[in-house]
């Protein structure tokens, strides 16, 4: 079985304008994604293609760390949206509706604790809707093509800098669009790996690249811990 260098390597015959391809669609998914298997698994395929891309640029240990950071990251997310996806509903959403023969002080007895709780927003369809979504997508996209083209980032090759950009407007925007943790924590860790691709040719610390990883570990923790507190996945957002 082949090493994670050695896949790294083995990787290079996919061309620069195929990778950024790949981080476009990816991106998108976390952008637009309901389900929190698919985000997961997009953020999965970021992060291996961002250490494919750093494989060409950087040092190769360099590039592999990126991976690893990855692979650690997307597992801690798994756990904590799989736990909450299978947490039961409590009993009281079980509750038969009012029966029409009860009386209509019975009733409102009823439709009291309702009112004194508020309706449930984690199954409000949200404001910023599907389609609002795909405009929103279509205009960073266009504005991250935009800002590339007048503002080249040094030590970065065209497609590789189209591609910071966008991984930092599409991971801001999915944070400022979503209050749920997980698709949150996706977004915010989108936004890093952007930031991440550039900041791993300006700066080739290993060191370094250690300490960010610890710090997007904790991140990790602190989006799943959230997560399991809420008590909402993706899915209840829309």
């Amino acid at each position: 079985m082949p090493t994670l260098p050695e896949l790294l390597e083995q990787l290079k015959f996919i061309t620069q304008e195929a990778t950024l391809l790949g981080l476009f669609l990816t991106a998108t998914i976390i952008l637009l994604g309901r389900d929190w298997r698919s985000l997961i698994l997009a953020l999965l395929v970021q992060y291996i293609l961002v250490g494919l891309i750093l494989s060409r640029l950087v040092r190769p240990d360099i590039a592999t760390l990126k991976v690893m950071i990855g692979a650690f990251i997307c597992p801690i997310l798994f756990l904590s949206a799989r736990q909450v996806a299978f947490v039961p509903a409590p009993l009281a959403q079980y509750r038969p509706p009012p029966d029409s023969r009860q009386t209509w002080w019975q009733q409102l007895l009823f439709l009291v604790p309702a009112f004194i709780k508020g309706a449930d927003r984690r199954r409000r369809p949200a404001a910023t809707g599907f389609v609002f979504r795909i405009f929103a997508t279509l205009i960073i996209m266009l504005a991250a093509l935009t800002i590339s083209r007048s503002l080249a980032l040094p030590g970065l090759p065209g497609s590789v800098n189209t591609a910071v950009f966008w991984l930092v407007l599409a991971g801001l925007t999915t944070l400022i669009l979503t209050d749920d943790p997980i698709k949150a924590g996706h977004g915010l860790f989108t936004a890093l790996t952007g930031f991440d691709l550039f900041y791993a040719v300006v700066e080739g610390s290993l060191l370094l690249t250690g300490l960010w990883g610890v710090i997007n570990l904790l991140i990790a923790l602190a989006v799943g811990y959230l997560a399991v507190v809420r008590g909402a996945g993706p899915e209840e957002e829309w």
